[in-house]
């Protein structure tokens, strides 16, 4: 299935292509199956919430009708009409409620909230209408990534992959997907791993060589609410040098935990501290006992 998506996904149309050129994200790469949203934005006055709230009240003035008329006339002819409103109500919440229908640019069914343009210096996530928005990988300010294995009766059912790209003020876009990766084991394979490593190796070369430098000149690094330097880490509790330091591991179930004499417990999942892959690689650079825990 994998496979088959690498050919499901349509070409860039004009808006991905003029957002990518006035980006200056340079030549196009290739596609990827792979959901996207904005984040921090308004949702637009014409989305399917709003839609499905207009509908819902229009239908509750709607429904009133055949109940007054039940009540006037009885049963024998109030109730059916009566499941007759119910009906049309149900039909127009489906439809209000459901996706945005095949485009002649949506190739084979795909939406384009389903799919992202890799170009040489950032993406591009389609919109609806004809849209398209430009994600420089120099415009991001930090990433957050959250990998997640679910299952069911004690089964694996799938990995859910999510890559949080922040481009100040709260705002920026998540793309991301759902992968099983039993029946799909080679990284080759996988679209959505693809796409995550290439979002990881981007995350590092923004965001490693100028952490180095700082930790080189003597400063400290801050990953929100946790900074290290070359003397110890700092915790919201307090501040401990390296050698005060009694664990610090990354668990199979996402969370990161440090133990210290002094400053206590620290723990938060991977996914809410801001460029993981650099806070770790350093971490494991100025602590060489940290360790990963795969459960």
């Amino acid at each position: 299935m994998e496979r088959l998506d690498r050919v499901t996904v349509p070409p860039p149309d004009t808006a991905a292509t003029s957002a990518a050129r006035q980006a200056g994200l340079g030549a196009y790469l290739r596609a990827f199956r792979a959901r996207h949203g904005d984040i921090g934005s308004t949702p637009p006055t014409g989305s399917r919430e709003r839609r499905a709230a207009l509908v819902l009240a229009t239908a509750a003035a709607g429904l009133a009708v055949p109940a007054t008329v039940s009540r006037l006339t009885g049963p024998a002819f109030g109730v059916p009409l009566l499941l007759l409103a119910f009906a049309a109500a149900g039909l127009a919440l489906w439809r209000a409620l459901r996706s945005p229908g095949r485009t002649p640019e949506a190739g084979a069914g795909l939406r384009p909230a389903e799919y992202v343009y890799l170009y040489e210096r950032g993406l591009v996530c389609p919109g609806p209408g004809g849209t398209a928005r430009a994600v420089p990988w120099q415009a991001v300010t930090a990433m957050h990534q959250d990998v997640t294995r679910t299952g069911a009766d004690g089964r694996y059912t799938g990995t859910h992959y999510a890559y949080r790209l922040l481009t100040g003020d709260g705002h920026g876009v998540a793309v991301g997907g759902f992968l099983n990766e039993e029946t799909v084991p080679r990284p080759a394979d996988s679209q959505i791993r693809e796409l995550a490593q290439i979002v990881l190796d981007e995350t590092v070369r923004r965001a490693l060589p100028p952490a180095v430098t700082t930790l080189e000149a003597g400063g400290r690094v801050a990953f929100g609410e946790i900074a290290v330097d070359g003397r110890g880490i700092a915790l919201p509790s307090g501040t401990a040098a390296w050698e005060r330091v009694r664990l610090c591991e990354w668990r199979g179930d996402g969370l990161v935990v440090v133990r210290t004499a002094g400053a206590g417990r620290w723990a938060r999942e991977a996914k809410d501290i801001p460029d993981f892959p650099v806070f770790w690689t350093l971490v494991k650079e100025l602590f060489p006992e940290a360790r990963e825990v795969r459960r």
